[in-house]
């Protein structure tokens, strides 16, 4: 099959806490010469990722980014994304790209230790 959907980048957070939304967006090339129906799908553990639209009519050399979103669970994660296009008969699956996210520290309360006011003027 000739290539035909290039995942250009995948842009998500580096890390997040618990429980936040995470949005992920796949920016997705036409590097065919003719207008193409592509898809993305994306996964973190066995978790399906939705997505925005199901599937685009993009023009050649077009690039259009589809946003999915999940709930970041208490581990780290590698998001993989898989970029399709359509054949006449079926979905073909063309690239994947992944971006690992993190799990975000909640950071504690500033300490400020050795610290004094030594002169308070009021102005």
């Amino acid at each position: 099959m000739p290539v035909a959907a290039d995942i250009i980048k995948i842009d998500a957070p580096l890390s997040a806490q618990a429980g936040d939304q995470v949005i992920v967006d796949v920016s997705v090339k036409n590097i065919s010469g003719y207008e193409q129906y592509l898809s993305v799908t994306a996964i973190y553990d066995s978790a399906l990722i939705p997505f925005q639209f199901d599937y685009l009519l993009v023009a050649p050399g077009e690039t259009v980014i589809f946003r999915g979103w999940f709930t970041m669970p208490n581990k780290k994660v590698r998001a993989t994304a898989g970029s399709w296009y359509w054949t006449g008969t079926e979905w073909y699956l063309d690239d994947t790209m992944y971006i690992d996210i993190a799990l975000g520290v909640i950071p504690s309360e500033p300490q400020f230790r050795g610290f004094a006011v030594k002169e308070y003027t009021r102005g």
